[in-house]
């Protein structure tokens, strides 16, 4: 795939997304979320981890901490963490 070019654009995508709907914003999240799929796929896990972590947090405060798009994003950040090579706390 082409990650890079992904990256870019979700990241212009997110700042946009951050001035118009609000850093908490259910839209704001998903692209946020898929940011940091992106990062992952090119092997950056840690910078992913990062990303999922923040958008964990603010997905647990705004949806709820059994909302699919929350459940989700924990699995995605079990992904990354898994990628370090940190598979215990991957579990």
């Amino acid at each position: 795939g082409r990650y890079g070019e992904a990256e870019d654009l979700l990241r212009q995508c997110l700042e946009a997304m951050k001035s118009a709907l609000g850093e908490a914003h259910p839209g704001t999240l998903a692209t946020m979320n898929n940011l940091a799929e992106a990062v992952r796929e090119q092997g950056r896990y840690g910078e992913a981890e990062e990303l999922f972590r923040q958008c964990l947090e603010a997905r647990k405060s705004v949806l709820g901490e059994t909302h699919p798009s929350t459940l989700t994003t924990m699995n995605n950040l079990a992904v990354a963490v898994y990628g370090k090579g940190r598979y215990g706390e991957a579990e």
